[in-house]
Protein backbone atom coordinates (compact mmCIF):
# COMPACT_ATOMS: atom_id res chain seq x y z
CA UNK A 1 0.00 0.00 0.00
CA UNK A 2 1.16 3.40 -0.45
CA UNK A 3 0.61 6.26 1.31
CA UNK A 4 0.46 10.14 1.13
CA UNK A 5 0.00 12.91 3.72
CA UNK A 6 -1.40 16.32 2.91
CA UNK A 7 -1.32 19.49 5.64
CA UNK A 8 -0.22 19.01 9.27
CA UNK A 9 -1.10 16.42 12.19
CA UNK A 10 -3.81 17.77 13.79
CA UNK A 11 -6.06 18.64 10.12
CA UNK A 12 -5.16 16.36 7.25
CA UNK A 13 -5.98 14.56 4.25
CA UNK A 14 -4.36 11.07 3.59
CA UNK A 15 -4.49 8.92 0.28
CA UNK A 16 -3.87 5.89 0.67
CA UNK A 17 -3.29 3.46 -2.57
CA UNK A 18 -4.31 -0.08 -2.17
CA UNK A 19 -5.47 -2.74 -4.98
CA UNK A 20 -6.78 -0.21 -7.38
CA UNK A 21 -8.96 1.64 -4.97
CA UNK A 22 -7.13 5.44 -3.88
CA UNK A 23 -8.68 6.10 -0.26
CA UNK A 24 -8.99 9.40 0.41
CA UNK A 25 -9.41 10.56 3.85
CA UNK A 26 -10.34 13.90 5.66
CA UNK A 27 -8.54 13.84 8.93
CA UNK A 28 -9.75 16.67 11.23
CA UNK A 29 -11.05 15.04 14.06
CA UNK A 30 -11.24 17.90 16.49
CA UNK A 31 -13.69 19.63 13.96
CA UNK A 32 -15.40 16.74 13.36
CA UNK A 33 -13.12 16.70 9.76
CA UNK A 34 -13.72 20.26 8.50
CA UNK A 35 -11.97 20.94 5.80
CA UNK A 36 -9.14 23.81 6.48
CA UNK A 37 -7.80 26.13 4.02
CA UNK A 38 -4.46 24.34 3.54
CA UNK A 39 -6.51 20.93 2.86
CA UNK A 40 -8.87 22.68 0.08
CA UNK A 41 -5.14 24.01 -0.95
CA UNK A 42 -3.93 20.60 -1.32
CA UNK A 43 -6.57 18.54 -2.59
CA UNK A 44 -6.05 19.36 -6.35
CA UNK A 45 -2.68 18.12 -6.54
CA UNK A 46 -3.99 14.92 -4.81
CA UNK A 47 -6.83 14.28 -7.11
CA UNK A 48 -4.81 15.23 -10.28
CA UNK A 49 -2.40 12.18 -8.74
CA UNK A 50 -5.30 9.78 -8.60
CA UNK A 51 -6.01 11.23 -11.98
CA UNK A 52 -3.08 10.29 -13.35
CA UNK A 53 -2.03 6.85 -11.72
CA UNK A 54 -2.90 4.12 -14.07
CA UNK A 55 -3.00 1.43 -11.03
CA UNK A 56 -5.73 3.40 -9.40
CA UNK A 57 -9.36 2.67 -10.80
CA UNK A 58 -11.53 4.14 -8.18
CA UNK A 59 -11.60 7.24 -5.85
CA UNK A 60 -13.07 6.40 -2.45
CA UNK A 61 -13.50 9.47 -0.11
CA UNK A 62 -14.27 8.98 3.17
CA UNK A 63 -13.69 10.58 6.86
CA UNK A 64 -11.74 9.89 9.48
CA UNK A 65 -13.42 7.96 12.81
CA UNK A 66 -16.86 7.58 12.99
CA UNK A 67 -18.66 11.09 13.86
CA UNK A 68 -18.46 12.15 10.63
CA UNK A 69 -17.83 12.25 6.91
CA UNK A 70 -16.68 15.71 6.93
CA UNK A 71 -18.57 19.01 8.43
CA UNK A 72 -17.97 21.41 5.57
CA UNK A 73 -15.52 24.33 5.98
CA UNK A 74 -13.95 24.50 9.51
CA UNK A 75 -15.71 27.80 10.44
CA UNK A 76 -12.79 29.00 12.81
CA UNK A 77 -10.84 29.94 10.51
CA UNK A 78 -13.26 32.37 8.91
CA UNK A 79 -12.35 35.57 10.84
CA UNK A 80 -9.19 35.85 9.65
CA UNK A 81 -9.64 34.80 6.01
CA UNK A 82 -13.15 34.30 4.80
CA UNK A 83 -14.66 37.73 6.47
CA UNK A 84 -15.79 39.76 3.26
CA UNK A 85 -16.97 39.39 0.16
CA UNK A 86 -13.48 39.64 -1.19
CA UNK A 87 -11.32 37.50 0.81
CA UNK A 88 -14.27 34.70 0.27
CA UNK A 89 -14.49 34.67 -3.44
CA UNK A 90 -10.42 34.30 -2.79
CA UNK A 91 -11.86 31.11 -0.76
CA UNK A 92 -14.50 30.22 -2.55
CA UNK A 93 -11.49 29.61 -5.96
CA UNK A 94 -10.22 27.08 -3.68
CA UNK A 95 -13.52 25.40 -3.69
CA UNK A 96 -13.70 25.49 -6.88
CA UNK A 97 -10.64 23.97 -8.01
CA UNK A 98 -11.25 20.38 -6.34
CA UNK A 99 -14.68 20.66 -7.77
CA UNK A 100 -13.22 21.07 -11.58
CA UNK A 101 -10.75 18.54 -10.83
CA UNK A 102 -13.61 15.98 -9.56
CA UNK A 103 -15.67 16.93 -12.81
CA UNK A 104 -13.13 16.38 -14.71
CA UNK A 105 -12.08 12.50 -13.18
CA UNK A 106 -12.43 9.98 -15.57
CA UNK A 107 -12.79 7.59 -12.81
CA UNK A 108 -15.33 6.67 -10.84
CA UNK A 109 -15.85 7.94 -7.05
CA UNK A 110 -17.26 6.94 -3.96
CA UNK A 111 -18.52 8.76 -0.61
CA UNK A 112 -18.58 6.03 2.10
CA UNK A 113 -20.63 8.43 4.62
CA UNK A 114 -20.81 7.92 8.41
CA UNK A 115 -21.85 10.79 10.41
CA UNK A 116 -22.29 14.17 9.56
CA UNK A 117 -22.09 15.32 5.82
CA UNK A 118 -22.68 18.74 6.14
CA UNK A 119 -21.84 21.76 3.40
CA UNK A 120 -18.95 21.61 1.90
CA UNK A 121 -18.51 17.98 3.14
CA UNK A 122 -22.10 17.16 1.33
CA UNK A 123 -20.38 19.43 -2.00
CA UNK A 124 -18.06 16.86 -1.90
CA UNK A 125 -20.23 13.73 -1.41
CA UNK A 126 -22.85 15.03 -4.37
CA UNK A 127 -19.54 14.92 -6.93
CA UNK A 128 -19.23 11.20 -6.20
CA UNK A 129 -20.81 8.91 -8.68
CA UNK A 130 -21.99 6.51 -5.77
CA UNK A 131 -22.71 7.39 -1.91
CA UNK A 132 -23.03 4.52 0.55
CA UNK A 133 -24.63 6.00 4.03
CA UNK A 134 -24.30 4.03 7.44
CA UNK A 135 -27.90 4.56 9.29
CA UNK A 136 -26.70 7.03 11.55
CA UNK A 137 -25.57 9.43 8.69
CA UNK A 138 -26.88 12.99 8.65
CA UNK A 139 -26.76 15.11 5.79
CA UNK A 140 -27.51 18.75 5.72
CA UNK A 141 -27.02 22.32 4.18
CA UNK A 142 -26.33 25.19 7.18
CA UNK A 143 -25.39 27.96 5.32
CA UNK A 144 -28.59 29.94 6.01
CA UNK A 145 -27.75 29.54 10.11
CA UNK A 146 -24.37 31.28 9.45
CA UNK A 147 -25.22 33.96 7.48
CA UNK A 148 -23.83 32.36 4.19
CA UNK A 149 -25.29 31.93 0.78
CA UNK A 150 -25.02 28.47 -0.54
CA UNK A 151 -23.66 29.50 -3.54
CA UNK A 152 -24.96 28.62 -7.09
CA UNK A 153 -22.98 26.02 -8.41
CA UNK A 154 -23.55 24.08 -4.97
CA UNK A 155 -27.16 24.26 -5.63
CA UNK A 156 -27.31 23.00 -8.80
CA UNK A 157 -25.72 19.72 -8.02
CA UNK A 158 -28.56 19.13 -5.15
CA UNK A 159 -30.94 20.12 -8.14
CA UNK A 160 -29.33 17.49 -9.72
CA UNK A 161 -29.20 14.82 -7.67
CA UNK A 162 -31.84 14.87 -5.01
CA UNK A 163 -34.41 17.38 -6.97
CA UNK A 164 -36.03 20.91 -7.00
CA UNK A 165 -38.09 20.14 -3.86
CA UNK A 166 -35.58 18.47 -1.53
CA UNK A 167 -32.99 21.51 -2.30
CA UNK A 168 -35.40 24.03 -1.21
CA UNK A 169 -35.55 22.41 1.90
CA UNK A 170 -32.46 22.03 2.95
CA UNK A 171 -31.20 25.09 1.79
CA UNK A 172 -33.84 27.13 2.45
CA UNK A 173 -34.22 25.85 6.41
CA UNK A 174 -30.60 24.85 6.75
CA UNK A 175 -32.03 21.21 8.17
CA UNK A 176 -30.42 18.03 8.34
CA UNK A 177 -31.51 14.35 6.98
CA UNK A 178 -31.58 10.90 8.13
CA UNK A 179 -32.16 7.74 7.81
CA UNK A 180 -34.59 6.15 5.36
CA UNK A 181 -34.65 10.15 4.05
CA UNK A 182 -31.97 10.49 2.73
CA UNK A 183 -32.15 7.36 0.35
CA UNK A 184 -35.59 8.34 -0.33
CA UNK A 185 -34.58 11.65 -1.73
CA UNK A 186 -31.79 10.43 -3.56
CA UNK A 187 -29.01 11.57 -1.17
CA UNK A 188 -27.62 8.54 -0.70
CA UNK A 189 -27.07 5.59 -3.29
CA UNK A 190 -27.97 2.73 -0.09
CA UNK A 191 -28.04 2.99 3.59
CA UNK A 192 -25.66 -0.05 4.35
CA UNK A 193 -22.75 -0.70 6.93
CA UNK A 194 -19.25 0.72 6.28
CA UNK A 195 -18.10 -2.13 4.32
CA UNK A 196 -20.62 -1.61 1.65
CA UNK A 197 -18.48 0.97 0.23
CA UNK A 198 -15.40 -0.72 0.23
CA UNK A 199 -17.04 -3.75 -1.55
CA UNK A 200 -18.44 -1.58 -4.04
CA UNK A 201 -15.02 0.06 -4.60
CA UNK A 202 -13.34 -3.53 -5.06
CA UNK A 203 -16.21 -4.50 -7.83
CA UNK A 204 -15.05 -1.07 -9.70
CA UNK A 205 -11.35 -1.81 -9.21
CA UNK A 206 -11.73 -5.01 -11.16
CA UNK A 207 -13.83 -3.84 -13.86
CA UNK A 208 -12.06 -2.44 -17.11
CA UNK A 209 -11.07 0.92 -16.77
CA UNK A 210 -11.96 1.89 -20.48
CA UNK A 211 -15.13 0.96 -20.65
CA UNK A 212 -15.35 2.67 -16.94
CA UNK A 213 -14.06 5.74 -18.42
CA UNK A 214 -16.63 5.68 -21.45
CA UNK A 215 -19.57 5.14 -18.72
CA UNK A 216 -18.15 8.07 -16.63
CA UNK A 217 -17.88 10.41 -20.30
CA UNK A 218 -21.65 9.20 -20.86
CA UNK A 219 -22.71 10.03 -16.98
CA UNK A 220 -20.92 13.82 -17.61
CA UNK A 221 -22.39 14.71 -20.96
CA UNK A 222 -26.16 13.33 -20.59
CA UNK A 223 -25.70 15.60 -17.34
CA UNK A 224 -23.65 18.61 -17.70
CA UNK A 225 -25.13 22.28 -17.56
CA UNK A 226 -21.89 24.52 -18.76
CA UNK A 227 -21.85 23.64 -22.36
CA UNK A 228 -23.73 21.33 -24.82
CA UNK A 229 -23.71 17.44 -24.18
CA UNK A 230 -20.70 16.55 -26.53
CA UNK A 231 -22.78 12.83 -27.48
CA UNK A 232 -20.07 12.90 -30.52
CA UNK A 233 -16.70 12.45 -27.25
CA UNK A 234 -18.56 9.96 -25.48
CA UNK A 235 -19.16 7.68 -28.66
CA UNK A 236 -15.64 7.58 -29.34
CA UNK A 237 -14.55 6.63 -26.01
CA UNK A 238 -17.40 3.98 -26.08
CA UNK A 239 -16.15 2.85 -29.41
CA UNK A 240 -12.43 2.49 -27.96
CA UNK A 241 -13.07 -0.30 -25.74
CA UNK A 242 -14.30 -2.59 -28.96
CA UNK A 243 -10.75 -2.38 -29.89
CA UNK A 244 -9.02 -2.81 -26.88
CA UNK A 245 -7.22 -5.41 -25.14
CA UNK A 246 -9.66 -5.38 -22.22
CA UNK A 247 -12.52 -6.26 -24.16
CA UNK A 248 -10.72 -9.28 -25.42
CA UNK A 249 -9.82 -10.39 -22.24
CA UNK A 250 -13.25 -10.36 -20.85
CA UNK A 251 -14.48 -12.26 -23.75
CA UNK A 252 -11.96 -15.46 -22.96
CA UNK A 253 -12.24 -14.69 -19.32
CA UNK A 254 -15.72 -15.34 -19.86
CA UNK A 255 -15.38 -18.79 -22.34
CA UNK A 256 -12.44 -19.95 -19.79
CA UNK A 257 -14.41 -19.52 -16.62
CA UNK A 258 -12.22 -17.44 -14.80
CA UNK A 259 -11.55 -13.60 -14.06
CA UNK A 260 -10.68 -11.13 -16.19
CA UNK A 261 -7.49 -9.59 -15.83
CA UNK A 262 -7.86 -6.28 -17.30
CA UNK A 263 -5.20 -3.89 -17.76
CA UNK A 264 -6.33 -0.48 -19.05
CA UNK A 265 -5.18 -1.22 -22.37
Amino acid sequence: MRAFVFGMTEARVTLAVAGGIARLTFDHPRRMNAITAAMWQALPSLLDRVASDPAIRVLLLQGAGERAFCTGNDISEFEAIRADAAQSAAYNALQRAVAERMAALEKPAIAAIQGHCLGAGLELALQCDLRFASPEARMGVPAVRLGLPYRLEDIVKLVDVAGLATARLMVLTGCSLAGAELERMGLVTQLLPDRAAMQAAAEIASAAPLALRAAKAAFRELTRRDAPADMARAQALADQCYDSADYAEGRAARREGRPPRFTGT
